[in-house]
């Protein structure tokens, strides 16, 4: 009954999913009321995330005529304001999403454009946090070109100079403190782990099984969200907040292939509900971790 509202498209999926969106920030904001710059953000990211991934990336988010990505998605930002900040989530989420797009583009139809976007994009970045800019996100980015975007070392030297050159004007101005910190270390509790790296063996188990199955972007698609899965975590081990992004992004991509290959509808919802339970638990702290 639950995941029947998210199989499939219909003239109300907009609605609905416009409805869970606002639902998921009302409650993140429950306890933000000393911090409301941080939910006006909040609420400008989060509409320019459901307005830019159910338009020009909507091929990405509505998988297979479902929503179950979305729900997946909301599901999870709720788990993650539970320990970190909404924002950091939101903004990393435009920027890995939108760098996959343009990564996508120039696959299909080549264009310098594209590359100088992606490197321009990622050393803007930086403004937002520039310890992680050389340690994760630049590294996951240019992982995401080799994987999915058929890149050559013409496109690869202009997605450094395109990263390079606006990255050394933000030092030059002083917009930005280039340092060696790996990570800004985020002391997470070890325990707030458990249902994410759970999670992740479904998902990890769901990539080995739909690989064989898919064509040959859904193949792409697949490898670049398995890569994401694995590198996001070894990241986030070590408090990286962009590889705890990229970590539940590459969760969410092969939670909802999961869910569609999942052919007992029942387990399904009893799962998914379950989910709800737990995560509406942990944020509001009735789970002694």
């Amino acid at each position: 009954m639950l995941l029947s509202y998210f199989r499939k498209i219909d003239a109300y999926s907009g609605i609905r999913m416009f409805a869970l969106a606002i639902a998921a920030l009302a409650l993140t904001g429950i306890d933000a009321s000393l911090q409301w710059e941080r939910l006006l953000l909040a609420t400008v990211l989060g509409a320019a995330w459901l307005f830019l991934s159910w338009t020009v990336m909507r091929d990405r988010w509505v998988v297979r005529g479902t929503l179950f990505r979305y729900l997946i998605f909301l599901l999870l930002a709720v788990y993650w304001s539970g320990e970190f900040y909404l924002t950091d989530l939101l903004f990393f989420t435009l920027f890995f999403e939108l760098n996959w797009h343009l990564i996508e583009l120039h696959r299909r139809k080549p264009n310098t454009l594209y590359v100088l976007h992606s490197g321009t994009l990622t050393a803007i970045a930086g403004l937002w946090s520039p310890d992680e800019v050389f340690s994760v996100i630049a590294p996951a980015v240019v992982l995401t070109w080799l994987v999915s975007g058929g890149i050559k070392f013409k496109t690869l030297l202009q997605w450094v100079l395109a990263f390079a050159v606006p990255a050394a004007l933000l030092n030059g101005i002083g917009k930005v403190v280039w340092t060696l910190t790996l990570f800004s270390g985020a002391k997470i509790p070890i325990s707030w782990w458990i249902l994410p790296l759970l999670l992740a063996v479904f998902a990890l188990f769901e990539w080995l099984q739909s690989y064989r199955k898919a064509n040959q972007t859904n193949k792409s698609r697949a490898t670049v969200a398995g890569f994401w899965l694995v590198l996001g975590a070894a990241a986030a081990v070590f408090g990286s907040v962009a590889g705890g992004v990229i970590f539940f992004l590459g969760l969410s991509y092969h939670l909802t292939n999961g869910l569609r290959y999942l052919k007992n509808e029942r387990l399904a919802n009893l799962i998914v509900a379950a989910l709800v339970i737990f995560i509406l638990c942990s944020y509001f702290n009735l789970i002694p971790w």
